[in-house]
């Protein structure tokens, strides 16, 4: 059994690395549910290459999983993702940067971005309660949270995500509102 968890952990990382999430998904998770309880070091080895994919998926950890295993860098990349805080997210990102680069989990760790974003837009739609939100108004969540753009940037942004299939609705440019499905 220890072969194949070692074989899957290694498949889910190149997984990762060639962009396939969702089987590096099955193989990390694979690898951390069979390995051994007592393999405390091998399943935080595992955790190193499973967040970041699940993350990038929208799957957040516990809190208490990450105190478990002392993976205290992903601390504040969770919180930023699951308050929409993309002054968190960053600082955290910024703080552990050369861990995460030795890892190989860099990038990925900044497209995680993306879910970031998305979460700030859900909490801005909720305070605001209407279909039609007003590029001025998703300008003004940046800039509270000390990082001010511009809007043809919070466009652009939006519309990768539309893009994405993160956000459903369209941009309309000329009146420089975001209209969302109603679904």
């Amino acid at each position: 059994m220890g072969e194949m968890v070692t074989y899957r952990y290694y498949v889910g990382r190149l997984n990762m690395f060639e962009d396939q999430y969702e089987t590096a998904e099955a193989n990390l998770d694979y690898a951390l549910c069979h390995c051994h309880k007592a393999a405390i070091g091998n399943k935080r080895k595992i955790l190193n290459y499973l967040l970041p994919v699940k993350l990038l998926r929208g799957r957040l950890p516990t809190k208490l999983l990450l105190e478990k295993y002392s993976l205290y860098e992903f601390i504040p990349l969770v919180e930023g993702i699951r308050k929409g805080d993309l002054r968190t997210f960053s600082d955290g990102l910024l703080k552990y940067q050369d861990l995460f680069i030795r890892r190989g989990t860099y990038l990925l760790l900044e497209k995680c971005k993306t879910v970031c974003y998305r979460n700030l837009f859900k909490r801005v739609y909720a305070i605001m309660g209407k279909q039609h939100l007003p590029l001025e108004d998703v300008a003004k969540s940046f800039k509270w949270l000390g990082m001010p753009i511009d809007l043809d940037e919070v466009e652009c942004i939006l519309a990768n995500l539309i893009f994405r299939g993160f956000v459903r609705g369209y941009i309309s440019h000329s009146k420089r509102i975001l209209v969302l499905s109603k679904k």
